[in-house]
């Protein structure tokens, strides 16, 4: 008996769902929008060339290895298996709509390319489509422009700038209006986003506001804004029109190396055109990189207009306009002749994926700051090769008084031997510094200092190397730096050294080439258990010349 009514409340169930899925089909037959999916669309494996590759983009794929930049973890994607199989994502996509008709509203550019139909404005207007309905009522697209915005002095992890665009055009209510679509990590703390710096850890959102405001919070923060109108077909133009409501808000990981402000918003704008997708990227992406090859593409950039910082219009008052369009390539390798009064002649090489040295004579950015991450330095003296540097981190910003900007944090992290060492000896250090200049024209004379502590080969001590120095910077001459540094310690020397002059100079010849030159006279302290033959008067001097190439 308990048998038989176990069997009847499963045959009522069963009826139950059946009645409610009839219930749902005519509800779903009788909506006046049926019609939108009444083909069925083709099979995935059927779709042309050009779908296939338009459908990818939609989902932020790398071409070449068949995965999306968006993290598995996103709420992008409607499969499981949506990160890395486009295939099910397409399905699930199906499926989502047929689920529920307004569920176009939410994935529009996905509807616009499987079903190839416009959603139909009296939809647009039910309460099922209202998140679209108040994008369209808001946001229009005449004109498509990348803005580059410059660096943040006090902030070196912004020394590559930012990208993000706008959104310029006529809304659905009539009204020209102005919105900005970036992608950028979500950490509100400063503290937190730091210390995530070399992780990919960081969450990153798309997110979209009216442009004005995007413009301000850049500006009070002394950064300029260059836009950068793009030429786009109307096609092109409503594909990434639809495609921005599709990101809004959408989670994903972001990572200053590989998924960043650049690499983010190129995947969204690739859906548009294949040229707005970033190339020959050897290392990373920076902002800078990829504006410079955004406006080297023929026919891609219409027009080019600046909204200028107080930092810029000094600059542009003293004839020293920075060029973003033609920054060079991130990463740096220098290799060139040495001479040491105590090893003799040689050679020298730095490698590093350098976002920004400040010795450097850089046409695309004005300000004095520095930006350095592992950057390897290599001798070839009295017949050995020895690993003489390796500076882990270098964040290095100078900001100019007459700005009101009177001090800067810098923060580095290094792996180093004394100066006079004919061996290699790796030995770590770590400091935080402060630095104010004071612009004069070509002229700009400044003062540094560190704080640190140092573990060099015996007697760990903290330590203090206070620098003073000045800038002189000519578009004709060159970049040249003359330097005087007294270290004070708890231990007797720092690095071996009482006091260093120091002398540089750097002439840009190309966008990926330039010339330097250096000088080194350092006051050698006592602290070697076997001192050398050939310290003339305990000075190390030290000079060379090489070949900077950024590729």
């Amino acid at each position: 008996m308990i048998k038989q009514l176990l069997n009847l409340l499963k045959l009522l169930t069963v009826i139950r769902i059946l009645a409610c899925s009839q219930v749902l089909a005519a509800d779903y037959l009788d909506s006046p929008f049926s019609g939108l999916l009444s083909d069925r669309p083709p099979a995935y494996k059927d779709l042309s060339p050009e779908k296939l590759h338009i459908w990818k983009k939609l989902l932020h794929y790398d071409l070449n290895e068949n995965i999306s930049q968006i993290s598995a973890e996103s709420t992008f994607f409607l499969s499981p298996d949506g990160h890395s199989d486009p295939e099910a994502e397409y399905n699930a996509t199906i499926q989502f709509f047929e689920k529920d008709i307004h569920n176009i509203c939410f994935y529009p550019a996905r509807f616009y390319l499987i079903y190839g139909r416009d959603i139909p404005g009296e939809m647009i207007q039910e309460e099922g489509c209202r998140i679209f309905r108040d994008y369209t009522d808001n946001v229009g697209l005449d004109k498509l422009y990348i803005i580059y915005v410059s660096e943040d002095v006090i902030i070196p992890i912004s020394a590559n700038g930012h990208i993000f665009t706008k959104l310029a055009g006529t809304n659905a209510k009539g009204k020209y209006r102005e919105y900005g679509l970036t992608f950028a990590a979500s950490e509100n703390d400063m503290t937190d986003l730091v210390l995530k710096f070399f992780s990919n850890s960081i969450d990153g959102i798309y997110s979209i506001k009216p442009y004005y405001e995007n413009a301000m919070d850049y500006l009070t923060n002394d950064r300029s804004l260059w836009e950068f109108e793009i030429n786009l077909t109307e096609e092109q133009k409503k594909i990434f029109y639809l495609h921005v409501i599709e990101l809004r808000h959408r989670n994903t990981l972001y990572s200053f190396f590989n998924i960043n402000c650049a690499s983010g918003m190129s995947k969204a704008l690739a859906v548009a055109d294949d040229r707005l997708d970033s190339e020959n990227i050897v290392f990373f992406e920076t902002p800078l990189e990829y504006i410079s090859e955004i406006y080297r593409k023929p026919g891609l950039v219409s027009g080019i207009e600046v909204l200028p910082s107080e930092s810029e219009n000094l600059y542009f008052s003293q004839n020293r306009m920075s060029t973003p369009v033609n920054s060079p390539k991130s990463i740096r390798l220098e290799a060139g002749g040495l001479h040491s009064s105590i090893y003799g002649n040689g050679m020298s090489l730095r490698f590093a994926p350098t976002l920004n040295n400040i010795k450097d004579d850089n046409r695309f950015s004005p300000a004095l700051a520095e930006s350095k991450f592992l950057e390897f330095t290599g001798r070839y003296l009295n017949g050995k090769f020895l690993l003489s540097d390796l500076e882990l981190v270098n964040l290095n910003p100078i900001p100019d008084a007459r700005l009101g900007k009177f001090s800067a944090f810098s923060f580095f992290a290094a792996l180093h031997n004394n100066v006079d060492a004919e061996h290699v000896g790796l030995y770590p250090e770590l400091a935080l510094g402060n630095a104010v200049s004071y612009r004069m024209g070509n002229f700009i004379p400044y003062v540094h200092a560190y704080y640190g502590y140092a573990v060099p080969h015996s007697n760990n001590h903290v330590f203090v190397r206070p620098e003073a120095g000045i800038f002189y910077w000519d578009r004709t001459v060159g970049k040249i730096n003359l330097s005087y540094e007294i270290p004070l310690t708890t231990h007797q020397y720092y690095r071996n050294y009482m006091y260093r002059y120091k002398a540089t100079w750097s002439k840009s010849l190309t966008n990926n080439f330039s010339v330097n030159a250096e000088f080194t006279d350092y006051k050698l302290g006592h602290n070697d258990s076997a001192p050398r033959r050939g310290y003339p008067g305990r000075h190390l001097t030290e000079a060379g010349a090489s070949l900077v190439f950024h590729f």
